[in-house]
Formats: C-alpha cells, structure tokens, sequence
C-alpha cells in the first residue's frame, strides 16, 4: 500500500516541478520539427488523442514510453498519416518484452513533403515574374528512437525513450550581400541546411487501485536549442497528464461492453493549454467505435474512427482507422496495423 502512494506522489511532484520550470522558458510559436508532435496512432487520434493514460503495447513509443510495460511478448505497428497539404508521415515501431526486466523498443518516424519547388529571387529584366525555378528541393525530416520502460510493481511503471533527429532543407541560397537595395539586388551564397540533434521523452504510468482508472504523465521532445541561421527553437516539447477508465465497471465489472473515456491537459512550449478528450465504445473486445475532440486548436477539432481485432495464427492483429477534421485543410486520415505475438 505505501509503494502505491509513494508512486502517485513521485509522478505528481514531477509533473509539478516540469511544469513550474517549463512554464518559465515558454516561447510561443517557437518550436521546430512539428511533425514530432502529430499524433501518428488511428486509435489515439480517432479518441481526440487523449492518449496518455490509454495508450498500450508497442504504440506507447509514440505516446508514453512507460506504458511499453503492457506488452506481453513482441509487438510491431505501422501508422499512415494523410497530412494537411498532401504531406504524408509514417511511424513504425518494434517492442519486446523481458517480463520483470522491462520492456525494450524500437522506432522509426519519417515525414514525406513531396514535391517542393525551390524558386529564386530575380530582376524583372531577368525574369518577368520576378524569381526563377531552382529546381526540386529534397527536404528530409526523420527521427530513430530507442526506449526502456520498467514495471516497478504491477501498479507503477516509467519509461525513457532517446531519439535521433535528423533534418535536411537543401542547398539554399541565401541573400549575404546588398547589391542595390532599391531594386532589391542582392548577392547570394549557396548553404546547406541540416540539423542532427538528440531528443528525449519520459514517462510514468499508474494503475490508482479504483476499478481501471489509469493515470498517466508524459513530458515529450525534450532537447536543447537548434540553430537555423540565427534563429533558435527547440523540438515541441509537451507536457501532458491524463486519466483514462472503463466509466461501465463503475455499474458492472462483467460486461460485453466498455466504455473507455479519457481526458489528457496538456503544456506544450509552442502554444497555451490544451484539453484532449475521447471515448471508446469496445463489444467484447474485438469492436470499437471511437469518437473525440481537442481543444483550443487552430486547425484539428472534432474526430472519430473504427477499429477491429482479429487473429492471424499465434499472433493477434488489430486494424485502425481514425478521421480528423481540419478545418481549412478539409480531413485528416490516419491507418494503423498493429500485431502482437504470443
């Protein structure tokens, strides 16, 4: 009983002490490397993304690195985002379990731009529109992570998760000399835009002992500053804590039925608060209905989706579909294949 208390008051005081101290550095609208902070999980997304307390197996790479103690044996998932602006980010990861030892993870997340003309300031003597083509740029974005969760008892479990970041903008020509600023003639030098850098998330999460009510904590994209030219940023830190519970078991424990329904806050250092919430309707676990919203966003609102289990010899597979409305951008699509094996 004491090590079920001393647990909940450990994850309070940190998300205190992040909070307090982060709240500090906030720089709105100065974070890079956003594609770290879309959701990636059909399931997540379609629930709003409150996602924290609910996220399990080897999903949790993605959302809460503790919650990788779910996983009973192997796992592997695939995401596809269809993004705004016909960008497309895939997320893939690998989890094994040691049992009492702890969890051990791998992934991958990969952003797809597509085509990306470069154009170049000119002279209308040159060039009538004013700039010319350069020619494709081939912009890269990726990170490759690497995570550890342990199970403290069967209660309380944290997790680490280390990434490599890596991004790639091109050869760029940049204006580094004033020819004659009347007719906005410069001189410019080719540049090579590329950032590698190292980036953290960590994790806890908590089964209070009430039904399945599950607190859980996250403080993700932690890094130091980068450097584009002489603007600073630093990845899309966020802060987020939630709950998640079956509200049913609150009527009968023995149900066909689930209701799960979570909440996330959340402090991420580009934006002011947000609110996730999100529910989940499961018939004997193997269907499910989900249906969400988040709050104070420009873009992302309203979302729901569809899901299924199924089994395919020794192991168990689940299929996800998630759709986000963006407003300006019209929808959001998201797919996820999951398998675990036993």
């Amino acid at each position: 009983m004491k090590i079920k208390y001393y647990s909940l008051i450990i994850i309070v005081l940190l998300f205190s002490f992040f909070e307090s101290n982060y709240a500090q550095m906030k720089k709105v609208g100065q974070s890079g490397m956003t594609y770290l902070a879309i959701s990636l999980g059909a399931r997540e997304s379609a629930m709003g993304n409150a996602s924290v307390a609910t996220v399990n197996g080897t999903q949790s790479v993605f959302y809460n690195p503790a919650s990788l103690t779910t996983l009973n044996n192997f796992g592997f998932v695939i995401n596809h985002v269809s993004w705004i602006a016909d960008t497309q980010l895939y997320g893939l990861g690998a989890a094994y379990s040691f049992g009492q030892y702890g969890t051990v993870a791998l992934d991958v997340i990969y952003m797809d731009y597509g085509e990306i003309i470069g154009t170049k300031r000119v002279d209308k003597s040159v060039d009538e529109r004013g700039f010319v083509t350069t020619g494709d740029i081939n912009v890269q974005d990726y990170s490759i992570g690497l995570s550890y969760a342990f199970p403290i008892n069967e209660l309380f479990s944290f997790g680490v998760k280390i990434k490599y970041v890596h991004e790639y903008l091109g050869n760029v020509p940049i204006a580094v000399k004033e020819i004659d600023a009347a007719n906005q003639l410069y001189g410019y030098e080719d540049r090579e835009w590329k950032i590698n850098n190292w980036g953290f998330d960590f994790g806890a999460f908590y089964k209070i002992g009430f039904k399945d009510l599950v607190l859980g904590v996250a403080f993700q994209n932690y890094s130091t500053d980068m450097q584009y030219w002489t603007e600073q940023f630093q990845m899309p830190l966020t802060i987020k804590m939630g709950l998640a519970m079956d509200i049913l078991k609150l009527w009968n424990d023995e149900s066909d039925f689930e209701l799960n329904t979570a909440v996330d806050l959340l402090h991420p250092i580009d934006y002011t608060e947000r609110v996730h919430v999100g529910t989940e309707l499961a018939f004997k676990k193997m269907f499910f209905v989900r249906a969400g919203y988040k709050f104070n966003y420009d873009v992302e609102n309203y979302s729901f989706g569809l899901g299924f289990n199924f089994t395919l010899g020794d192991f168990g597979a689940s299929l996800d579909y998630a759709y986000t409305n963006a407003e300006f951008f019209g929808n959001v699509n998201r797919l996820t294949l999951n398998f675990n094996f036993n």
